[in-house]
């Protein structure tokens, strides 16, 4: 198969947000004072890290669906296509398994998710989404 419009648009779109809810995490991350009291960016940072997860592998799975590559068989899976496929390099998909850790702690362990955890994922995997995008723009010839 071959990458036509509508893939090119569908995924521009998600990487659009993908992009302005990663640099707000961005910001977040550099914030010098602690800030996993502060519940309104705690609650905001989770849903935004949440979303970002969401977006990576969305557009992935849009990629991976439009291309025929393999199917996936879960999250991980979904991403690690693109790296054999040569979209994102091993190293970059070794750290967002953790991001995609993060992801199943705030679905289902969420009872026991703490501030100081939603600070740390944010300052451990917040510009991991900006390599995403960019490799992602540049293997489908997305102008940013």
């Amino acid at each position: 198969m071959f990458v036509t419009s509508v893939l090119r648009n569908q995924v521009a779109r998600m990487l659009q947000r993908l992009e302005t809810n990663s640099r707000w995490l961005e910001e977040c991350a550099h914030l010098t004072e602690d800030w996993s009291a502060d519940l309104t960016r705690v609650l905001a940072a989770e849903r935004a890290m949440h979303v970002c997860v969401e977006l990576t592998t969305d557009a992935a799975n849009a990629v991976i669906d439009a291309l025929v590559m393999r199917d996936p068989g879960g999250y991980a899976d979904i991403i690690r296509v693109l790296m054999e496929e040569g979209v994102v390099e091993k190293d970059w998909f070794m750290e967002f398994e953790g991001a995609l850790a993060f992801r199943q702690k705030v679905i289902h362990g969420y009872l026991d998710l703490s501030g100081s955890e939603v600070v740390d994922a944010v300052r451990q995997y917040a510009t991991l989404f900006s390599t995403y995008i960019s490799k992602l723009r540049t293997y489908l010839e997305i102008e940013p």
